[in-house]
């Protein structure tokens, strides 16, 4: 007969059997396992041992909470730090990506094998059409908040003692297009022929770099005419709209920009400066550059407004921000040294601008190679 609450019996062979929980499925189903003896005291003592080791593992574990009651804990802790568009983006990946795949698992299961698979599956099935895997770097950055959870859940003691042997994606950017100087030229042209406050727009990022929030965001009260430069201190952007109350899926902000290295003052071409002084003339401070009125347009409707320009100057279709990677590379191009390229585009770092945004050019390359073989 089996030992009342003790889980040992006596087999028909003869021998004692013990059971004792070894683990945990994802669902918080316990799993067995079994040690033998011949004798009921020797099992007793073997089941101690095993016991012993399941509760210095569990010690400070709450055993009730699942990964969706963790996500909103966390979310709660950050919103207070976070801008509307990092809180935005992170409501957007768990509850798009992380809770529909990890809802009903109980935090304490959660190891790095869960997290491994979990990485696999969006690498492989993650797009939220069914159509195939996430881009490596959107399985990267998925990743880095599921880690940065866990870490919360840590620190709650929901987890003891993680093991972040975890396999991430590779951190990798897609090549950007860069206009060559023919294409940019032709662009330039078309715009001054056909000049209005909206082909305007392509000439101040073309010629400073802003970012399509930015420009979009730009008001004649941020140029500095004195100083000859632009003042960027706001970025108009769309994110998702997080109030359940609410039916708008989106919603539109404008809110500082994306660090504070991108908080700037941008030196005007005298060119371009010139130019915008005869804009001004007809504008009252508040007006929004792009509109000419006190109404901001939409970052989207001027992203295919840009892409008639493009077609208008009979060029193959590019994205807005083309015209950042177009600055940089020309910047560089030019001899200006990196430091100044990257403050001027506000990144957080050199390196983040040498890796992402300069790209050498095809002309470039030649004329560097002819350099080169004037030595010889």
């Amino acid at each position: 007969m089996p030992r009342r609450g003790e889980n040992i019996r006596k087999r028909k062979d003869g021998r004692w059997e013990g059971r004792y929980i070894e683990s945990y499925d994802l669902e918080g189903k316990a799993k067995y396992k079994s040690v033998y003896g011949h004798a009921y005291l020797e099992v007793k003592q073997k089941l101690k041992v095993q016991n012993g080791n399941i509760s210095t593992q569990t010690s400070f574990v709450n055993f009730n909470i699942t990964v969706e009651k963790l996500c909103y804990e966390w979310l709660d802790s950050v919103q207070i730090k976070l801008k509307q568009s990092s809180y935005a983006n992170y409501y957007n990946v768990i509850t798009k990506h992380i809770i529909p795949k990890l809802k009903n698992v109980r935090v304490q299961f959660i190891t790095n094998d869960v997290v491994n698979a979990f990485i696999k599956e969006k690498s492989t099935n993650g797009r939220l059409d069914g159509k195939g895997g996430l881009a490596p770097k959107t399985v990267y950055d998925i990743s880095r908040i599921l880690l940065q959870i866990i870490k919360f859940a840590e620190q709650r003691r929901y987890i003891l003692n993680f093991n972040y042997d975890i396999t991430l994606p590779p951190k990798g950017y897609a090549e950007l297009p860069v206009l060559t100087v023919l294409e940019q030229e032709k662009l330039k042209n078309h715009v001054q022929n056909n000049l209005d406050c909206k082909s305007l727009g392509v000439l101040i990022s073309l010629y400073t770099g802003v970012r399509l929030g930015e420009l979009c965001a730009l008001q004649w009260k941020d140029i500095d005419f004195y100083e000859e430069e632009i003042k960027v201190t706001k970025t108009l952007q769309r994110i998702k709209n997080t109030d359940e109350n609410d039916s708008r899926k989106t919603k539109m902000i404008i809110d500082k920009p994306k660090s504070v290295k991108s908080v700037r003052n941008i030196p005007l071409p005298s060119f371009l400066c010139n130019i915008l002084k005869e804009y001004r003339k007809d504008y009252t401070s508040d007006t929004y550059i792009l509109t000419g009125n006190l109404k901001y347009m939409d970052n989207r409707v001027y992203q295919d407004k840009f892409k008639q320009y493009i077609k208008n100057a009979e060029l193959e279709d590019k994205n807005f921000h083309c015209l950042r990677h177009t600055f940089a590379t020309r910047a560089i191009e030019q001899g200006i040294d990196v430091k100044t390229v990257s403050e001027l585009l506000g990144h957080s770092s050199v390196k983040f601008t040498l890796e992402r945004y300069v790209h050498s050019s095809k002309e470039h390359k030649k004329q560097s190679m002819e350099k080169m073989a004037a030595c010889y």
